[in-house]
């Protein structure tokens, strides 16, 4: 489906949210700050520009510091549209494309010329942005208000046609790239081959990824966020296992995606593929309805049950879960919503104008606590994990002696398996996006995704 013909819909969507958000919070009116760009201490060298997610919800700019959205309540939205005279660096190009109709664009040369553009009255003006540079005069009251940040971030949950489009095609190009890793894995690549090889296959530099590739071989993916990069590739015998979760970015939308291979046949290879059915039950139980804390404990009682049929734990799975052994194989939460950022913001948002929900002590690090809605974009991502850290701390417990601690130390080696897909939850279905992609690519015959990205932005 053609972008162009989705985007005018996504607008008015948001102009809804936005007016009835700044009605709500006593605001008429919002400017949206794209960002500036940042130099590290002591540097003249630029970090690489991230853009404010809000402003990248209204445009498809991610690489546009000094650029704003004057939102207006009854107004078309303005664009105030930073295009500096540089010979530094490339300049913007002047805004073109299908998205361009539904602003008023006003170009500006300079900084202080956006802060003209943005000047006036400030009485009923919130500001939206990690920085008011732009607004120097606006009260502390109105700079990134919580009240309207809030009903934001909870409508964020539901995602437009738009957006479901475009996170279909940062699915494929992850789905791309997640092909070219796995048989860079079988061909004996090192962790840095592997990564290098991913890049090539989504056809992306490492500055345009969503988050920083998770290449983790044998036991460096018992890390949940393992960032190193080994050069040297290891001798065959050597190699067992590679967790890589990897994702991509599509016009400001993320994919998330994660996949486990065994590089023999054996008992962990098993223990993948029987990981691999329990997400994929997973996934067929997500439902309109279904609240996302109901499915993370499902998901503890599927582990639980993988680790009693493999021998790692003589309990029983309902046991393993009541008495927190599940925690020490499986201490993060089963998923997040996902959309302008990988772990997409409102998961603990009830309602537009409710207190955020408690965490539930027993699942500190899960993103989710909402019930499942037409809309959400969801990741599912179980994983059984050998960390040293907390099996120490089981040894410690009165369970120890349940422990299967040979069959344990034995696959310290692996480090862990885990399987992610990204969701988007539909009125009558689930749509995968992830195994979508991966199957699209396998009909075609071809890792080429060249044509993901033809249509004019």
């Amino acid at each position: 489906m053609l972008l162009a013909d989705l985007y005018p819909q996504h607008i008015e969507e948001l102009t809804r949210r936005h007016e009835r958000a700044l009605t709500a919070s006593g605001y008429n009116r919002v400017v949206i700050f794209s960002g500036a760009a940042k130099l590290p201490f002591l540097d003249d060298n630029h970090y690489t520009f991230k853009v404010n997610p809000h402003f990248k919800h209204w445009v498809p700019l991610l690489e546009h510091p000094h650029c704003a959205i004057d939102f207006r309540i009854g107004d078309k939205p303005r664009l105030i549209y930073f295009q500096p005279e540089d010979y530094w660096h490339k300049p913007p190009e002047d805004p073109q494309g299908y998205w361009t109709d539904c602003f008023a664009i006003e170009l500006a040369t300079s900084i202080d010329e956006v802060k003209a553009k943005l000047a006036g009255s400030l009485d009923g003006c919130a500001f939206i942005g990690e920085e008011r540079g732009c607004l120097p005069a606006l009260p502390d009251a109105q700079f990134n208000p919580a009240v309207l940040i809030d009903e934001l971030h909870y409508y964020r949950g539901y995602k437009t046609p738009y957006e479901a489009e475009c996170m279909r095609r940062a699915n494929l190009l992850s789905a791309a790239g997640h092909n070219a890793a796995r048989d860079a894995f079988f061909g004996g690549g090192s962790e840095l081959d592997i990564h290098h090889a991913y890049l090539r296959g989504a056809g992306v530099l490492e500055a345009e990824l969503p988050y920083a590739n998770i290449v983790a071989m044998n036991s460096h993916s018992s890390i949940l966020h393992y960032h190193g990069a080994d050069r040297e590739p290891m001798r065959p015998g050597d190699i067992h296992s590679l967790v890589i979760d990897a994702g991509a970015d599509f016009l400001g939308y993320a994919s998330d995606i994660t996949r486990t291979y065994a590089f023999r046949d054996g008992e962990y290879a098993e223990l993948a593929s029987a990981l691999d059915q329990v997400q994929r039950t997973l996934v067929d139980s997500v439902e309109v309805g279904k609240s996302f804390p109901e499915l993370h404990w499902l998901a503890h009682l599927k582990i639980s049950e993988l680790l009693q049929q493999f021998g790692f734990v003589e309990m029983s799975a309902e046991s393993m879960v009541t008495e927190g052994i599940s925690n020490m194989f499986f201490p993060c939460g089963l998923g997040h919503f996902i959309g302008l950022q990988v772990h997409d913001v409102g998961g603990y948002l009830m309602g537009p104008r409710e207190p955020a929900k408690l965490r539930d002590p027993r699942a500190p690090y899960l993103r989710l606590a909402r019930n499942v809605e037409p809309g959400h974009a969801v990741t599912i991502e179980p994983g059984i994990y050998f960390m040293d850290m907390l099996l120490a701390e089981l040894s410690r417990s009165r369970h120890s002696r349940l422990v299967n601690w040979e069959k344990i130390d034995s696959f310290r080696q692996y480090g862990g398996v885990r399987v992610e897909d990204c969701l988007l939850v539909h009125d009558d279905r689930v749509e995968n996006q992830s195994r979508d992609a991966f199957a699209a690519l396998e009909n075609e015959g071809s890792a080429d995704i060249s044509a993901i990205s033809t249509e004019t932005v």
